[in-house]
């Protein structure tokens, strides 16, 4: 009887994961299960009720290792993973920004965040549209029910009182490229050729103002990148930071 070969790919230094809004392991889980990574840890920002508690179990997930740590946030948990790093400067091996943009957010979006958290107040929200979720998935998988569904389930799951913590909590970002610049750390950027929240233009504006950061942009995805090309992004993890 023949073995399955363990495709796995191994990350030996510690590394901190970040999710997005309205997720949780899940939007990781597909990447994970290319890869084998002995010290890895995971931020659990849903249980925030605000920025400073997102800062707070940040921080008590890099001090789980001694040596200095990989930070890794994908959209929302970007930015928690950049402020984590400007306060830890000496823990951080290195930056990885998956979907995330490192700048104040465009007043459209922050009016955007404001009528949604007014309606949850109200409860008057529904939830997220079919339409909207397609948004942040590349054309190619809007009939990719599986991936479509993790996105479902988690909303469904963390429900709409974490949803206005979090963007409530976020809304208001602070331009940290310049304070990223001086960094030593690298910074890998990378994105889905088809992100309609952090789209090419505006990453590349970033990679040319941070000295330390590299590029990617990967064909076939959107905003979900780690959901829609799990094997692509844990290659690039394993290759950057292993």
């Amino acid at each position: 009887m023949s073995k399955t070969k363990d495709t796995s790919q191994q990350i030996n230094q510690p590394v901190v994961f970040f999710p997005g809004t309205l997720c949780d392991e899940r939007v990781f889980n597909p990447c994970w299960a290319h890869l084998d990574i002995p010290m890895r840890a995971f931020v659990p920002l849903q249980w925030a009720e605000d920025l400073a508690q997102m800062i707070m179990l940040s921080a008590d997930r890099l001090a789980y290792f001694e040596q200095p740590v990989h930070l890794v946030g994908f959209s929302m948990g970007g930015y928690s993973a950049e402020l984590i790093a400007l306060e830890n400067q000496s823990k951080v091996a290195s930056l990885t920004l998956i979907a995330s943009a490192c700048d104040e957010l465009p007043a459209d979006e922050v009016k955007q965040r404001n009528l949604v958290i007014n309606l949850i107040k109200k409860k008057q929200y529904s939830g997220m549209t079919d339409a909207r979720l397609k948004q942040f998935f590349h054309t190619s998988h809007h009939q990719q029910t599986e991936f479509l569904d993790v996105v479902k389930q988690m909303e469904q799951d963390l429900g709409a009182g974490v949803l206005a913590a979090q963007i409530n909590a976020t809304k208001n970002r602070k331009n940290l490229i310049p304070a990223l610049a001086k960094c030593t750390f690298p910074i890998h950027l990378i994105s889905g050729e088809q992100d309609n929240l952090v789209n090419e233009a505006s990453l590349l504006a970033t990679h040319k103002q941070l000295p330390k950061s590299d590029m990617t942009m990967v064909k076939n995805a959107g905003h979900m990148l780690p959901i829609e090309q799990s094997t692509v992004l844990a290659a690039y993890l394993a290759e950057k930071i292993g």
